[in-house]
This record gives C-alpha cells, structure tokens and sequence, in this order.
C-alpha cells in the first residue's frame, strides 16, 4: 500500500546543506556519480538537489531504480542505499534547471547509521535552541 503524503513524513526532516553525489547501484557505473547537494534530511530519507536527473542515458529516479547515495557529513563520508521517492523540477532563472528528488533510505552498514544518527541527533538540538 502507497503511504500518503502525511504518513510519508512522520520523522522530522531537518535541513541541511551538504555535498552528496549519487550513484545507480549496479557495478557497471561504479566509477559514475551525479554530484548533488542534500536540502533535508530525516531518519527515512534525504532531499537532494541535482543539475540533472541523468547519469549519462540511465535517469537516476526510475521507479525501483537501487542507488547508491553517498553523503559527506562534517565527521566523514558515508553510504547509504536508496530509491527515488519522487522528483520535482526547479527553475532557477536564468541559471538553468535543477531538480528535487526525494531519495528514501533503503539500506546502510551499522556505522554508517550510527553517525547520520548522531547527525540528526545534532540537527534537532540546533533547531531547537
């Protein structure tokens, strides 16, 4: 069953600005990487902003479509597995286009957990005073 909008949200998103690229999840495009930048996080997800949503002819946010997200915290990189929630063209006037996607967390190694949690952790305190 498709979550709605409302239930899609019930973990608090916190913004944040920080370099990420992303990746298709098979080892052909190893080396490939759209580089993006986050503009929210949650305990379920990550909103990135992106020049394209095409890594060379594969489109990044096809339905389904296993990715790898790597993201660069201020205590190091981690990466996540992902899929393309959803993806929304942003016109920057002038500037070109870049698009929203909404990357839902799929999988990540217990580490890596451990430390976007303790991110999160700090982004709610520093929302919160």
């Amino acid at each position: 069953m498709e979550q709605s909008g409302k239930d899609r949200r019930r973990k608090p998103r916190f913004n944040a600005e920080l370099p990420c690229d992303v990746a298709p999840g098979d080892a052909d495009f190893l080396y490939e990487r759209l580089e993006c930048r986050t503009r929210d996080l949650s305990e379920t997800g990550v909103g990135v902003v992106a020049g394209s949503i095409y890594l060379g002819y594969t489109c990044v946010v096809d339905e389904g479509r296993a990715l790898l997200l790597r993201l660069v915290l201020p205590t190091g990189e981690i990466t996540l597995g992902a899929t393309a929630a959803h993806y929304l063209r942003l016109d920057e006037g002038g500037k070109g286009s870049s698009y929203l996607i909404g990357l839902r967390i799929t999988s990540m190694s217990d580490d890596a957990r451990a430390r976007y949690t303790r991110y999160l952790e700090e982004l709610s305190r520093s929302e919160g005073s």
